[in-house]
């Protein structure tokens, strides 16, 4: 089987998920041809910087997109690996189960939520986040409200999937220079969006037009709740004018 119909069968397997992986692949492969600071350690951290990676101070200064970018930015090979397979690994199944507005709702607002957490947590220190963590913890939060919400037996519950996703994601928690205040802003958000959007598809039927308009309340809500929040630490650090 040629890459190219191996990858046609994957995207037909979960097309959200497969287009998820591309973009972080192919942002991470343009990145570093544009710029080849990307490939030295030596110059690493300033690249990461000019291409979106968070820092507290410069997002709370008025580079909001630094909530976002991130999500899309990985630090090296390793990384981005270890991050497009936990999202394989857990994506493929989630997508099957909800709506795919629904899917990349959960994936952005957990990873955005996960970057405010992060950046709220080093206000006051300089440190460089970048990566898709949190947006795949969300995911993976997002499948086990599913799962408690319907009840689903432990034997039916895809554990291999999580348990290797979590490896990735979170288990990484556990080494040096890790950022979990995004990890665990993700998997808060995503579990909370996840059971939201359960209830919704219990309630009515997966693509009836109530479910899909409790959808974008409950997404148009969240993003108020990030806006708000984003605005109240950037007040905070205008006003007190904090130094580092």
């Amino acid at each position: 089987m040629s890459f190219l119909k191996y990858f046609q069968f994957l995207y037909h397997q979960a097309k959200i998920t497969s287009i998820l992986v591309v973009i972080n692949v192919a942002w991470f492969i343009i990145s570093r041809l544009l710029d080849m600071r990307g490939l030295s350690d030596f110059s690493q951290s300033k690249f990461l910087i000019d291409w979106g990676a968070d820092v507290a101070q410069l997002t709370f200064s008025g580079e909001y997109w630094r909530l976002l970018t991130n999500i899309f930015m990985h630090v090296g090979l390793a990384h981005l690996a270890m991050n497009m397979l936990a999202l394989w690994s857990i994506g493929v199944i989630l997508e099957k189960l909800i709506t795919p507005f629904a899917f990349i709702g959960i994936y952005l607002l957990s990873g955005l939520f996960g970057s405010l957490a992060s950046d709220v947590a080093t206000i006051h220190i300089n440190v460089i986040s970048c990566g898709a963590s949190g947006a795949i913890l969300g995911i993976i939060t997002a499948l086990l409200a599913y799962s408690l919400i319907n009840r689903t037996d432990l034997q039916e519950m895809p554990i291999k999937s999580i348990v290797v996703s979590l490896l990735l994601t979170a288990g990484l928690g556990l080494l040096p220079s890790i950022d979990n205040m995004a990890h665990i802003g993700g998997a808060i958000t995503g579990f909370i969006l996840g059971g939201l959007i359960t209830l919704c598809l219990r309630k009515f039927r997966y693509q009836s037009q109530i479910c899909t308009i409790l959808t974008v309340l409950i997404f148009a809500t969240a993003s108020l709740i990030l806006y708000w929040g984003y605005q109240h630490y950037q007040y905070d650090y205008l006003i007190n004018g904090y130094r580092y």
